[in-house]
């Protein structure tokens, strides 16, 4: 696998490196040697991720490179990718990731498009790659969807976990939660977990759900909450990106410390 990392931090850099992913110096070397690019980075940066791709690609000529956005974006960000893309004569697969990015071989990869198919073969490097159909969008509208439920049960046991704590309830909830609900406390409880670094992104996922309902003649009631909720523990910058991208700390320890840090806090 290869990467151009340049313009990345020294902690993605390390990442690529233990992963042992080979780092080219441009997006014209990355172009030239590979017959697959796949984008993985946060909702805000996937279009013009793209948008580099097609450019590169147009600069090189090269010919049938294929490109699998894989990010949680709207159908109507995909449909601009798909645009751009088609300008530096590159063919567009929309896609989605459900399950971590860091352990691909125990996630299930979801794309669409007129090109899905010619993906499909990554199934013998050990992929579990599942066509939703030919129409490009419908990738990313099952991944903001699904999104929704993840990151809005994630938010909603945060904000309950938080009162919990200034009551001093935690650990009584905690139990009738996991005596109501087996399992859920801590399946949630995982993504909570790593909340303190990737709210910010999170909340962009919940932005992209929340304009594709608006753009069908939806208006989502729950979902800009989530949002707002994610955003102020964004705010709080309260966690810090290692190298391995493994999650530390416990439910409690980050429910402590978002208590602490004033999450909630009126004023």
């Amino acid at each position: 696998m290869l990467t151009c990392a340049r313009d990345r931090s020294e902690t993605t850099r390390k990442r690529s490196q233990n992963a042992e992913v080979r780092e080219v110096e441009s997006l014209e070397a990355l172009v030239n040697e590979v017959d697959l690019v796949v984008s993985i980075v946060v909702p805000s940066a996937a279009l013009d991720v793209a948008r580099q791709v097609a450019d590169a690609a147009a600069r090189t000529k090269r010919a049938d490179l294929l490109f699998v956005d894989a990010n949680a974006i709207s159908p109507m960000t995909a449909d601009a990718i798909g645009v751009e893309l088609g300008r530096g004569g590159v063919h567009f697969v929309d896609g989605c990731i459900i399950g971590s990015a860091q352990r691909l071989e125990q996630a299930a990869v979801y794309v669409a498009g007129p090109d899905a198919e010619r993906v499909k073969g990554l199934d013998a490097l050990g992929l579990s790659m599942r066509v939703l159909g030919p129409k490009a969008g419908q990738a990313s509208a099952f991944k903001v969807v699904y999104a929704g439920l993840t990151k809005g049960l994630a938010g909603l046991l945060t904000e309950l976990l938080v009162g919990a704590e200034k009551f001093g309830l935690l650990d009584q909830i905690l139990e009738r939660y996991e005596e109501s609900f087996p399992g859920l406390p801590k399946k949630v409880g995982q993504s909570i977990v790593s909340l303190p670094l990737h709210a910010g992104r999170r909340s962009e996922e919940m932005a992209e759900l929340a304009e594709t309902y608006r753009h069908f003649g939806l208006e989502p009631i729950v979902t800009p909450g989530i949002e707002g909720l994610l955003k102020s523990i964004a705010a709080l910058e309260a966690g810090a990106p290692s190298a391995t991208g493994e999650r530390t700390g416990s439910l409690m320890d980050t429910i402590d410390l978002l208590a602490k840090m004033g999450l909630l806090n009126r004023g």
